[in-house]
């Protein structure tokens, strides 16, 4: 047994000490720095029929965001130098298979339009369309299909945030976006 913690201590050891990381934290390009960035994401507008589809985009976003190393969320719009701001645009479901007469697997697609402000001068960095999808198996219990339909609507939110977070950072660090 001693043998065993042992061995599981030396390779968790090495693994910290070689360069390899755990997760998945957002970082800004080498040579930007992100100290003194003050971020607002207010809660996205949604333009869909599928309920509490902006607080969970929402809520994504800020989670990535708040991996990343010395950028600062704002809780206020009128705090921050820098707004994100969006709305769902869609939310749909689309069969993918059938399996004895009956769906099989279905897919959940999302698409949330962004824009990337900077308040203090009024400038705005850029608007894009972002759309990301997930898919989940159906079975033949209701609750358990909308369990699994919530669950890819939350790995479609996941893909999305970490694409638009990295957009973010890429454009701080870019020398020509000036803050």
């Amino acid at each position: 047994m001693r043998k065993k913690w042992a061995c599981l201590l030396v390779l968790s050891l090495a693994a910290g000490g070689c360069g390899y990381e755990f997760g998945t934290t957002a970082r800004p390009a080498q040579g930007g720095s992100l100290r003194g960035v003050h971020l607002a994401v207010p809660v996205f507008f949604n333009d869909t029929f599928e309920p509490i589809l902006d607080k969970r985009v929402t809520e994504f976003l800020r989670r990535q965001f708040l991996q990343t190393d010395g950028l600062t969320l704002a809780n206020d719009v009128g705090t921050a130098s820098l707004v994100l701001k969006g709305v769902v645009r869609s939310y749909g479901m689309q069969t993918i298979s059938f399996r004895q007469g009956s769906v099989n697997e279905q897919r959940v697609s999302l698409t949330v339009e962004v824009t990337f402000e900077d308040r203090g001068a009024r400038k705005r960095f850029w608007s894009q369309t972002y759309t990301t999808s997930a898919e989940f198996f159906q079975t033949s219990d209701l609750a358990t299909n909308r369990t699994r339909q919530d669950r890819a609507t939350e790995e479609a939110c996941q893909a999305m945030a970490e694409n638009i977070v990295s957009r973010v950072l890429e454009t701080l660090s870019d020398p020509r976006s000036a803050r």
